[in-house]
């Protein structure tokens, strides 16, 4: 799909190694990303997104023409033999159209109701039999022989494992229809409409290994969603986004909202994928968004996809956040170069200079090998993973610091001391007001929705009590001191 609608490049065709090779070989075949290509899909409204994944699905044949001879991704019936299938019936067949009229009328089925596959066959055979094969064959269809010209005549049914038998099912079958349409319907329900979400299917439990060959009666059933009557109609709603003062941006959509998903990803972690998709704010991940694009502005973009003004701590953290912004370089598989260079042997292996004595490197045994034969005599350092090391008889700016003697005696023991007031609430209700005076007035402090309880420091007291002052005016608010 990717290939299809040009976010990709690759090498499709290959070449032959030689006069004994059968298949095309890819020696150096390399996936390229056309970043603007899909950028300009990405800015593409959420219905027009689905009409073109629909679209190439429905104009798509795998290698084989059709579900009659190919499976999909998902797809578990076998399918019919495809020799003989370039002549006949089988190319003059308009597969795109019908499937689009295929998915229109399973738009008509009520949704999430568990119908019968036979069902369907048997409404096309009485209200629609010419569906798939015209009444009257095109002469393309009658061009090359009498088996070309009949009906069925590319579709041959037989008994599992039996090759010898190559004749086509008769057009005077009486059950010509369900032998051919009819497995064409199994297949169709496992193909497009499944891959894309629009339908569900069920399987018959029983042993495919006897019987017949192609399958046929396996898709004992199916349902249609929600999505394939919003898609044929032309309803799909753009994404619901809620911003919640927890940090989590909830995301709801039948169809996946790549818009929108790839302008939250960038600051946020994915909790969960669904019709309810749920992605949490960081600030590891807001500040390094900010190094690489320092005009992005989350704040706006989070309030334009949502609709509405952000919780006020939500909003407070993303500009503190934002404060803590900084570019930072991270070297993989590098090594560091310590000391003073007295000649430029070492000038093509450093990529950045530190400080006077202290550059980054590639490439180090090669160095090492450069400064030796130039006479000089480097030492080499390993250092632990998270821990830089030092030979005792090396001085290093990177060893690390000596711990200070103990003085003799007692040890030291340092305590640390806080204090912090707990208001517990009667009522569900004045706590919940007060808990939206605290985070109007951007007072971030722990609130315990289930034990009716607000915990502040010290420092906080003051606003705290700015903010009973405002509760007092529809509460008559009296304090008791309670011992712990």
């Amino acid at each position: 799909m990717g290939l299809a609608l040009k976010f990709v490049r690759y090498d499709t065709e290959g070449e032959y190694a030689g006069y004994s090779s059968s298949e095309p070989s890819f020696p150096e075949n390399y996936i390229t990303v056309d970043e603007p290509a899909y950028e300009k899909f990405l800015k593409r409204s959420l219905p027009a997104q689905e009409q073109a994944v629909l679209a190439l699905h429905l104009g798509g044949a795998d290698e084989g023409g059709s579900e009659f001879f190919s499976r999909g991704p998902l797809t578990w019936s076998d399918g019919f033999d495809f020799r003989g299938c370039a002549i006949g019936v089988v190319p003059t067949i308009p597969f795109a159209k019908v499937r689009r009229h295929l998915l229109e009328l399973l738009a008509r089925c009520p949704v999430g109701v568990w119908l019968r596959t036979e069902s369907l066959v048997e409404y096309l055979r009485r209200n629609d039999p010419w569906f798939l094969i015209p009444q009257v064959l095109p002469a393309a269809a009658t061009r090359y022989g009498q088996r070309a010209a009949d009906r069925y005549g590319n579709f041959v049914e037989r008994k599992r494992g039996d090759w010898s038998n190559q004749t086509p099912i008769s057009s005077k079958d009486p059950e010509g229809f369900a032998k051919v349409e009819g497995r064409y319907i199994e297949r169709f329900l496992e193909g497009v409409p499944l891959v894309l979400g629009y339908t569900e299917v069920a399987y018959l439990q029983r042993n495919r290994e006897g019987g017949l060959e192609p399958s046929r009666g396996f898709v004992s059933g199916f349902r249609v969603t929600e999505r394939l009557r919003r898609a044929i109609r032309n309803e799909i709603a753009p994404p619901k986004v809620t911003v919640l003062p927890n940090f989590e941006v909830h995301v709801e959509s039948l169809f996946y909202a790549a818009q929108t998903v790839a302008r939250l990803r960038p600051w946020s972690e994915v909790v969960q994928r669904g019709l309810v998709s749920v992605f949490k704010l960081t600030k590891a991940s807001v500040a390094a968004a900010l190094v690489t694009d320092p005009v992005e502005k989350p704040i706006a973009t989070l309030e334009a996809l949502s609709g509405r003004p952000l919780p006020a701590n939500v909003k407070q953290e993303l500009n503190d956040w934002a404060g803590h912004s900084g570019k930072f370089i991270l070297y993989a598989g590098f090594s560091l170069l310590e000391g003073p260079r007295e000649s430029t042997t070492a000038d093509p292996f450093v990529v950045e200079t530190i400080a006077p004595n202290l550059a980054v490197v590639r490439a180090a045994d090669r160095l090492f090998q450069a400064l030796e034969t130039a006479g000089q005599v480097p030492v080499r350092i390993r250092h632990a993973g998270k821990t830089l090391a030092a030979p005792a008889n090396v001085t290093s700016c990177l060893a690390p610091a000596l711990a200070p003697r103990r003085a003799a005696g007692k040890p030291a023991l340092k305590l640390k001391r806080s204090v912090q007031t707990t208001l517990r609430f009667a009522a569900a209700e004045a706590h919940a007001a007060f808990a939206k005076l605290l985070l109007d007035a951007q007072c971030v402090v722990p609130i315990d929705r289930r034990a009716l309880t607000v915990s502040y420091p010290r420092k906080a007291e003051a606003l705290v009590k700015e903010c009973l002052k405002q509760l007092a005016q529809a509460y008559r608010v009296e304090v008791e001191e309670i011992d712990p």
